[in-house]
């Protein structure tokens, strides 16, 4: 079985990944979220394991994934 990927693009914002569409990026974290628990369920602990939990929208109109809560990302943006 082979994993389907969702197609991102390079963003001028300097994000290494952006999607398109919302539904790209909700999608792709999905499938992020997945892949770290199956990380930390091989390694039998989740600590130090990198989760990404929700999407945003850039100034360029692009959508990234990111792991900061949305205080703090808009703290950092500010």
């Amino acid at each position: 079985m082979t994993a389907k990927t969702v197609d991102f693009r390079t963003c001028p914002c300097g994000s290494k990944r952006a999607y398109e569409d919302e539904r790209d990026a909700i999608k792709a974290l999905g499938k992020a979220q997945a892949k770290r628990s199956k990380i930390a369920d091989r390694r039998g602990s989740g600590r130090g394991v990198h989760y990404e939990n929700r999407t945003y929208e850039c100034d360029w109109g692009m959508y990234h994934l990111t792991s900061q809560s949305r205080a703090r990302h808009l703290e950092v943006a500010a």
